[in-house]
């Protein structure tokens, strides 16, 4: 296993360094977003192939043709990436945490493609990443985030934050919340090498609407979304 598992990282990683060079031409030739998203779907599906993983997803029906919507997913690994970009079938935007920037080339691939960077220490930088993640919902996408801000030291799904649900009510958009398992024993926290072969399940459940509310009662709704998405996530992961 642990063979195939070095054998399956040097193919991945070599079309990483291909598919990171594609998607910034991508970035560059088409400024919708949609040649630079397949180009993150065939690495992903790609990836997933290298190590043997299967997918299975469940609930793709409750994902609705012409709404956009702000995914919350639990974050258990760095192969939910993967794992989320060839599961959800929605024009999607993920939101990565700026570190990953620093990664040559696929990281300054992510810096100018359509994707939204996150530099939670930066509470100025954060605010615009907001802003521009509700732009790209109004002009026709979707957006992901993971609201517990970073994988799971132990497995265990951490508490969420308010920001992703900040951003669904300043744009109304319907919350959808997504439960990944599997990929945490393939790839925790402290491992470097993923483990080849094994199954991931996704499961999608009901979008959680927003209500139309008074300015001033924002927060209150944020907390009730925020609260129903955790509980739904938990709910699916048990």
């Amino acid at each position: 296993m642990v063979i195939l598992s070095v054998v399956a990282t040097v193919l991945f990683l070599a079309s990483t360094l291909f598919f990171s060079v594609l998607s910034a031409i991508a970035a560059v030739v088409d400024r919708s977003g949609k040649f630079y998203l397949w180009v993150g779907r065939t690495w992903s599906q790609s990836g997933l192939l290298f190590y043997g993983i299967r997918l299975k997803v469940i609930g793709t029906e409750h994902i609705r043709k012409g709404r956009n919507y702000v995914y919350a997913a639990n974050h258990a690994s760095y192969m939910d990436i993967p794992v989320l970009l060839a599961g959800i079938p929605d024009n999607l935007r993920l939101t990565l945490r700026s570190s990953l920037t620093r990664i040559p080339i696929w990281g300054w691939a992510l810096l100018i493609g359509p994707f939204l960077v996150l530099d939670r220490s930066n509470p100025k930088k954060a605010a615009n990443t907001v802003r521009i993640a509700v732009e790209r919902i109004k002009a026709g996408a979707s957006v992901l985030f993971f609201p517990e801000g970073t994988r799971t030291p132990n497995g265990t799904m951490q508490a969420f934050k308010r920001g992703a649900f900040h951003l669904a009510v300043d744009a109304g958009a319907p919350v959808i919340p997504v439960a990944i398992t599997g990929t945490y024993q393939i790839l925790p926290r402290h491992k470097w090498l993923p483990r080849w072969g094994g199954h991931v399940t996704m499961r999608i459940g009901e979008a959680i609407e927003i209500r139309p509310i008074p300015a001033e009662q924002s927060r209150a709704e944020e907390i009730r979304v925020m609260m129903e998405t955790e509980e739904w996530v938990r709910g699916m992961l048990s």
